[in-house]
Formats: structure tokens, C-alpha cells, sequence
């Protein structure tokens, strides 16, 4: 009988490595043999039949950490002199992060603390994560060896990645599948810039939508199964191509939700965002323009085999180049996500870049104006 056996060994050794490059000998080895244990189900973690993206954090001070995020909030649940009770402790927190909570473990010399964290800021601003990572008094104090600090974010049930202070990653793909090597944040940030090209306002509000567009976008990365979403010209008009679909009488203008800066609504302002999620969890493709504006979902589009023929991949990755090969002056380009992690915004080959570089010239010379009053209550 010949047996041939594959470990994941070479992601084991990774893991180990970036840990004991942060906590230098502080990491303990009880302690990251169950680590490592747990490690390869936190992708695919359930409870009660959900599917959850926990984010954790690892750290040997979780108040400096909490101190350096605005408007946060933590909580302690337990404190254990060894690691014994790690996978029970793990079982009883992760299930908060269904509502966006961290998971922290504090590592110490005489044991290990337990807890839950969070921002409790509005979806126009940076994720407690994104603060963590780019506050530069945590930066100093990792720099003086004062602080170790790891997170973890499970983006799906195959890709994981592992981040530290100073632009540090280790991705680590359990998927037998190659993805593109883009980050998240990297396709993100291009999609979201093509969806605000030709939007007029403030630097400000501008800012924070786009924020508010890679929030909704890294939920929606983690939490739904794959999607796609097309970004069209502010005048596009669809003749046919993008038909079969839910266009939407009066496109969602999330702008209108910023135009009373000091008197915007929240409730409002998150509904909308949950149901976006929702539209790019539909069957299908989702429509934005370059203003910023919903326009469509549900919108399916006829794959033309010969064209797409080497494209590896299901139907939604088919449709997604289908789009990107139409041609179509007025389509700008399209993001991509699958259920595997891989991630891709691409540009419709021949769209015409002229006029995003002339729009961007102009918004730079000219100041932006604030709307006028009548036009700054959104509709009910």
C-alpha cells in the first residue's frame, strides 16, 4: 500500500514565526499548541448554525491598546493562571462577535486574561482594528519593546490573516485554490475611489463615505458568500446589457445622509449601509455609480462562453469578466469577491479614464461647496 501524507506544515512554521517575531520569548508553549489548534477552525467557526468572522486580538497589555482607540469599550470576562480553559473560554466569546465585538487574550507572565472590545463610533469611521493598527503610540511603544500586540481577522473559511504594527502580514489560505495575491484593502480602496470619481463635496464628508464604503464592503467580504458589484458612470443608462434586473426608481444617495453634518442620522445612516449588504448578498450583480449612488441589484448578465472560456472559476467570476470584457465605454469597472477569499476589482477594458483624470482635476482647483439647505434633508 502506498500512502503519501500532506500537512500544512509550512503555514504551521509561518504562524509560529510571526508570533515569536512580536512576543519575542513571552509567547508560552502550552499555550501555542492550543493556539495552533484552534487556529485552523476559526475560519469556518459556527454557533447555533451561524457562521462567524471573529477578529481576535493578542496582546501583553490590552489597556494600552484599548487607550489608543477613541470611544472604546472593553470588558474583562475571565482570568486564568494557565491555558487549560482556552478552548472553553474561546467557545464562550466568540459568539459576540456576531455584533462586531474583538475577542482579546492578554498574555502575562503570571497567566492570561480574557475579554471582549469594541469602537463604539459611527460606521463613517475607522474600525477599532484600523485605529489599532495605524496609532502611532502603539507603534512607538512596539518599537521600544514595550508592547506586543497581534490581530487576527478570519475573512473566510479558507483565508485568515494575522496582522502586526508597522504594516506586518502573514495571510495564511488553507484553500487548495490560487487567489490573487491584491489585498483587501488595496482592491477596496480602488473600487471605492472609482465609486466617488465624479462626486462634488467637502473633503471631509467625502472622507468619511469613503470610510463608510470600506466598512460596508470588509462586512460584507466576511459575511456573505461571494458577490459583485459593477460601477457604472453617473449618466450610464442601461440599454439592454444589464437589464435583467431591479433598477431602482430613485437610486440610494448616501451623500444626501452627510449633507447636515451635526445633525445626520445614525439609525438611518446603518439601515441604509445593512441594506446594501443585503443587495450585494442577492443572487447576482449589484449596480453603484461614480457618485456614490445604489442604482441597481439583482441584475444578472448573459455570459458569452467564448469569451470568458479560460476564466477558473463558477458563474459569478464568469459574469464578473464578462462585464470587464464587454467594452462598454460607460461601465467603469467591476468588484469581485468569491466564498474562497479571492478579491479583485478591475476596470472595463477601453473605459474611458480621460474623464475620471479631467473630474479629478477639477474637484482639485475648485473648492467644493457645501449643498444647499433645501437639498439637505434626506427623503423619508
Amino acid at each position: 500500500m502506498e500512502i503519501d501524507n500532506i500537512f500544512y506544515e509550512s503555514a504551521k512554521t509561518a504562524i509560529i514565526e510571526f508570533l515569536k517575531d512580536e512576543f519575542k520569548s513571552e509567547f508560552p508553549q502550552k499555550f501555542k499548541t492550543r493556539f495552533l489548534d484552534f487556529f485552523y477552525k476559526i475560519g469556518s467557526y459556527e454557533e447555533e448554525g451561524e457562521k462567524l468572522r471573529p477578529n481576535l486580538i493578542l496582546t501583553n497589555n490590552i489597556k494600552e491598546v484599548v487607550k489608543a482607540v477613541p470611544e472604546s469599550y472593553m470588558l474583562t470576562l475571565f482570568e486564568d493562571e494557565d491555558e487549560i480553559l482556552f478552548n472553553a473560554r474561546m467557545k464562550s466569546m466568540l459568539a459576540f462577535s456576531k455584533h462586531d465585538w474583538i475577542v482579546f487574550i492578554e498574555i502575562k507572565e503570571n497567566g492570561y486574561s480574557y475579554g471582549i472590545c469594541k469602537t463604539l463610533n459611527s460606521i463613517k469611521e475607522k474600525s477599532f482594528i484600523q485605529i489599532a493598527l495605524n496609532s502611532d503610540v502603539l507603534k512607538v511603544k512596539s518599537q521600544n519593546d514595550e508592547l506586543a500586540l497581534v490581530l487576527l481577522e478570519a475573512f473566510s473559511s479558507t483565508l485568515v490573516t494575522l496582522k502586526r504594527l508597522g504594516d506586518k502580514r502573514l495571510n495564511i489560505n488553507l484553500s487548495l485554490t490560487t487567489i490573487n495575491n491584491h489585498t483587501f484593502e488595496e482592491v477596496i480602496k480602488e473600487f471605492v475611489n472609482a465609486s466617488f470619481s465624479k462626486l462634488r463635496t467637502t473633503q471631509r464628508k467625502l472622507k468619511e463615505m469613503k470610510i463608510m464604503y470600506e466598512n460596508i464592503f470588509e462586512a460584507a467580504f466576511k459575511n456573505i458568500q461571494g458577490a459583485i458589484c459593477v460601477v457604472v458612470d453617473k449618466d450610464y443608462e442601461d440599454k439592454g446589457f444589464l437589464a435583467d434586473g431591479i433598477w431602482l426608481k430613485h437610486p440610494i444617495e448616501f451623500s444626501k445622509l452627510f449633507f447636515q453634518s451635526k445633525s445626520y442620522n445614525e439609525a438611518k445612516l446603518l439601515s441604509i449601509a445593512e441594506l446594501f449588504i443585503d443587495m450585494l448578498n442577492y443572487d447576482g450583480i449589484t449596480i453603484v455609480d461614480n457618485l456614490g449612488r445604489i442604482r441597481a441589484y439583482n441584475v444578472f448578465v448573459e455570459t458569452n462562453l467564448n469569451r470568458v472560456k479560460s476564466i477558473v472559476g463558477g458563474a459569478r467570476k464568469r459574469a464578473a469578466y464578462t462585464i470587464i470584457n464587454s467594452r462598454r465605454k460607460h461601465i467603469v469597472g467591476v468588484y469581485f469577491q468569491s466564498q474562497d477569499g479571492e478579491v479583485f476589482f478591475e476596470r472595463v477594458k477601453d473605459y474611458r479614464k480621460s474623464d475620471t483624470k479631467e473630474v479629478a482635476k477639477k474637484v482639485a482647483k475648485e473648492p467644493a461647496k457645501e449643498p444647499a439647505k433645501e437639498l439637505a434633508k434626506p427623503n423619508n
